[in-house]
């Protein structure tokens, strides 16, 4: 069930990367600042209806985390990457290179890899508030030297960044939604709203579509949604491992594999990213004349 619903959340969440990408692309070159470009895409069907695909995604992930743990549903948003390329080829109508596809075998193997050879379980340990604020304390300096790093330089590695710093609050938000599905579990719906993560969902969701949307401004596509997809994952595991006591296989070959795969997975990453069609921003697209102005 929890792979299922992580599936389906990476759907949405390749959806609102692509709808949301080609809405800002279309934007008039003369709005200079954040609250024109802003009231521009919320005026735009096409940029509403990610902003939809988003809502569609925390609910997956609420389901999937709810059912499975973080070791388990967070590596799986890498399929992102896949659903991007299907949407760019049977959407867009864009050329998808047969490369491209192979690279998105090498993801599917590092991934198919990890879950099978990590065999993850979920951890019987409960948070303490000295736990939270030491997972938060560490992402908050990472996502400073991010976003330090996100002001200057070319667009690509700025995209990056911001992907990156997406990420990790992402990763970050996804525990605090474990958390809350926790509270659901334990006591109902009752007793949800009398306890703390479904408040802090609200900020760290805020953080986290700004940054995106600064990912999607300031540069492609396809350096944003790698970076991101490479952290989440990563620091999902992290948080699950630390946090919530969840368990992987941990014998030397057992560590070995999922080291590996891990790598083969982000290998996939990259290879999709640098093989994936022309950026969306940089070539007409037949299905959105109308909304995109070069």
């Amino acid at each position: 069930m929890s792979v299922l619903f992580a599936l389906l959340a990476a759907l949405s969440n390749a959806s609102t990367s692509v709808f949301q990408r080609v809405a800002n692309v279309s934007a008039p070159k003369n709005l200079t600042s954040w609250r024109q470009h802003a009231l521009y895409l919320l005026r735009r069907p096409l940029w509403l209806m990610g902003f939809a695909c988003l809502i569609l995604t925390f609910v997956f992930t609420a389901i999937a985390l709810y059912f499975g743990q973080l070791a388990v549903v967070q590596p799986l948003y890498v399929a992102e990457l896949i659903f991007t390329l299907a949407l760019r080829r049977f959407w867009l109508r864009d050329e998808v290179p047969a490369k491209s596809w192979a690279a998105a075998a090498v993801l599917s193997a590092g991934l198919i890899g990890f879950l099978v050879i990590a065999r993850p379980l979920p951890g019987d340990r409960a948070t303490t508030a000295a736990q939270w604020a030491g997972v938060l304390a560490v992402g908050a300096v990472i996502l400073t030297v991010l976003l330090v790093g996100a002001r200057r330089g070319p667009p690509r590695r700025r995209a990056a960044m911001y992907g990156a710093a997406a990420g990790l609050v992402w990763s970050i938000d996804a525990g605090v939604v474990k958390a809350a599905t926790n509270v659901l579990q334990s006591d109902g719906w009752g007793e949800l709203f009398e306890h703390w993560p479904v408040y802090v969902l609200v900020v760290s969701g805020m953080l986290g579509t700004l940054l995106v949307q600064g990912a999607l401004k300031v540069g492609p596509l396809q350096a944003s949604q790698p970076a991101m997809l490479i952290v989440e994952p990563l620091a999902g595991i992290i948080v699950g491992v630390s946090l919530f006591g969840e368990r992987l296989a941990n014998s030397p070959a057992a560590i070995t594999g999922e080291c590996l795969s891990l790598l083969v997975m982000a290998l996939g990453v990259l290879l999709v990213s640098q093989w994936a069609p022309p950026a969306i921003a940089e070539r007409p697209l037949a299905s959105t004349k109308t909304q995109e102005t070069r």
